[in-house]
């Protein structure tokens, strides 16, 4: 069986971990082709390269796959993309809205399958995009066994919060600061560190907030040192607005770290019990959460007690099998004779 592949998805983000967890699990039988497909995932023209892409590599029986959510613009192949989110529709700019409305939803209405990561997205896209229930499956990530390593704590001299990600809108990070600046850890000399660089808007906060010397950007980091950040933790305050699954919280929990979670989109689903709840939009909810998980110490033990035994529950193995036989289960007729899916 042939699988041509959509594989540009940068390897850090979390459909590059969803993309490299997958397609190391590859069974046999299964032959991977990668597309090589031109020009950047973002380009509204991305459907169409794929296409072209598609039209030089023709085989008499295959499947389209993208682990990630752009579908080809045209094709008679059965085709399956991966949708993580769909949090451009919310905080994305009205052309990112008509882009989803006007181009992809007809694509993906011509899918013959749609994957989602958790039950909450799956629903969303039902919901917005129409499509037969039966052709829209979910699929939860897993977590890397990396993450259960026990290693040294990174090796900075004060204790500290710690929120993996990008600094977009949606991530809640504003206001993270302004509970971070309201609760005790700064009395307590308690920092908070970010992945990634230092953004503008976010100096800002800091310095209003009076604790710019306490907030520390790390930069881009590697696997290991993730690990590492994560270990050395006191708690990670994953206060996201809007995730599709959001890998940060097996991934701390996997390692031994309580987390602060949104009670809010697939976030719940994926924390269940084992995470402190808080809603997102409040100031002084996060501010609760980050003092009872930093400071008290029974419920900091419970958290993470069960936070290990929830990332158990998330395998690669598992997910991987489920894609697998999804995209399998699509390689039924020859190229030349696979029909488009029907809309609807």
């Amino acid at each position: 069986m042939i699988v041509y592949a959509d594989l540009r998805y940068p390897d850090k983000v979390g459909v590059g971990v969803f993309k490299q967890e997958i397609f190391r699990r590859v069974p046999p039988g299964i032959d991977i082709i990668d597309l090589n497909v031109k020009g950047p995932i973002g380009s509204p023209f991305s459907p169409v390269a794929i296409s072209r892409a598609l039209a030089r590599n023709r085989a008499k029986s295959a499947v389209f796959f993208s682990p990630g959510h752009v579908p080809p613009f045209q094709i008679r192949l059965p085709s399956i993309v991966t949708v993580h989110d769909l949090q451009h529709l919310h905080f994305c700019s009205i052309f990112h809205v008509a882009y989803y409305e006007l181009v992809l939803k007809p694509l993906y209405r011509r899918c013959r399958k749609i994957i989602c990561v958790s039950e909450y997205t799956r629903n969303e896209f039902l919901g917005w995009s129409g499509i037969s229930e039966s052709r829209v499956i979910a699929i939860h990530n897993g977590v890397s066994d990396v993450f259960r390593r026990e290693v040294s704590g990174e090796g900075f001299k004060f204790a500290y919060a710690f929120y993996p990600g990008k600094h977009r809108v949606y991530k809640n990070k504003v206001r993270l600061l302004r509970a971070y600046a309201e609760s005790a850890l700064p009395r307590k000399d308690v920092h908070m560190v970010f992945t990634g660089h230092p953004a503008k808007f976010l100096l800002r906060e800091a310095e209003r907030c009076g604790i710019s010397q306490l907030v520390r950007f790390v930069g881009d980091v590697s696997t290991e040192e993730m690990l590492k950040l994560y270990k050395g933790a006191l708690l990670v305050p994953y206060v996201s607005l809007h995730e599709g699954f959001g890998l940060p919280i097996l991934e701390a929990m996997a390692a031994g770290v309580p987390v602060l979670v949104s009670n809010t989109t697939a976030m719940p689903e994926v924390a269940g019990d084992a995470a402190m709840l808080v809603n997102p939009h409040s100031v002084n909810d996060i501010v609760n959460g980050l003092n009872t998980l930093a400071f008290d110490e029974g419920e900091r033990a419970v958290r993470i007690k069960l936070g290990k035994e929830r990332a158990k529950r998330f395998t690669w193995d598992a997910a991987a099998e489920k894609v697998w036989e999804a995209v399998a289960g699509e390689a039924v007729l020859p190229y030349d004779r696979a029909p488009l899916a029907n809309a609807g």
